[in-house]
């Protein structure tokens, strides 16, 4: 629980409970307020001034805010809110504001209608005088419920990592290179980190490099499956190994991937001329070896 003070008033609705003392003898399991409006939605308080035992509140006063008149919202309805609770206090003048101490946004539907705290404030608290709670026996509650807009509702947190060395690359081999007929190539399904992936190669090139590049991309593995809105951010590096006496060809590229761009890497990966000449070691054999590696990897989830 976050707590903090303010001067100004809540915004949707204030409970003041007269004679605080005679409520609390009395054993008055829950007060339930009338329903008010905030947000376009209705809603009341449950205020349990001994402790909602229930849940393991007893010695405190227990407050929760609940949503009504849900009986005309489609079937899957769901609520996403800030809720911020409130106790005025008659020494300083000011209210003490109660809210989730990570921040968290609420949801309410079907099977989620209530929210609060069973501990709000222990009752001893409550009523020592020199807390303010407590003012000739009378007592103030409150609480603002801000609904979040549909579009604040996909927040997402951005997740940044750098997988392991011994998990972050993938090498392929294709044999007989020469004799390969396919207009393209898809290796093996390999792992890094929490997303599947393949390498996609063009013996004989892609778009605009056709007949003059070997094109070689980095994808996604069934994309198709994913949820609406995915994203996965990666850095990577694609190789072309070669085993005679010249150094590897290697390029560096980034990208985010989505619906829409599943795949990523280069048309113009390297002149056909270049890789099909015995003498720069690259079909050695007749086989083509490429590798690719991911140094750093970013995934999007839900902020909620």
């Amino acid at each position: 629980m976050f707590i903090s003070k303010r001067k100004h008033e809540p915004a949707h609705y204030m409970l003041k409970i007269e004679s605080f003392s005679l409520l609390s003898e009395a054993k008055t399991s829950k007060i339930e307020s009338d329903v008010f409006e905030a947000s376009g939605y209705k809603w009341r308080l449950d205020l349990f001034p001994n402790g909602n035992k229930e849940e393991n509140g007893a010695g405190h006063t227990s407050l929760y805010v609940v949503i009504c008149d849900t009986e005309s919202y489609s079937k899957g309805w769901e609520v996403c809110v800030d809720v911020c609770f409130f106790v005025y206090d008659h020494i300083h003048h000011n209210y003490v504001t109660f809210q989730d101490v990570n921040g968290h946004r609420t949801r309410f539907h079907e099977k989620n209608m209530t929210w609060g705290f069973d501990k709000l404030i222990p009752l001893a608290s409550l009523v020592e005088s020199k807390n303010g709670y407590l003012l000739n026996d009378s007592c103030v509650f409150g609480v603002e419920v801000i609904a979040v807009p549909e579009f604040t509702q996909v927040d997402r947190c951005l997740l940044m990592t750098r997988p392991p060395v011994i998990m972050n690359s993938h090498t392929w081999t294709v044999n007989k290179f020469s004799t390969v007929t396919d207009d393209i190539l898809y290796s093996n399904v390999f792992k890094v980190g929490n997303v599947k992936w393949n390498l996609k190669l063009y013996p004989k090139g892609n778009e605009s490099c056709k007949g003059t590049h070997l094109s070689i991309y980095l994808g996604v593995h069934d994309a198709a499956s994913f949820p609406d809105g995915w994203k996965v951010y990666a850095k990577f590096k694609l190789r072309l190994k070669n085993d005679g006496t010249e150094s590897d060809i290697e390029k560096e590229t980034e990208n985010w991937f989505c619906n829409s761009i599943d795949d990523w890497g280069f048309e113009g990966f390297m002149l056909l001329s270049q890789l099909n000449d015995s003498e720069n070691g690259f079909l050695l054999n007749d086989n083509l070896t490429v590798e690719v590696k991911i140094s750093v990897m970013g995934t999007l989830r839900n902020y909620v």
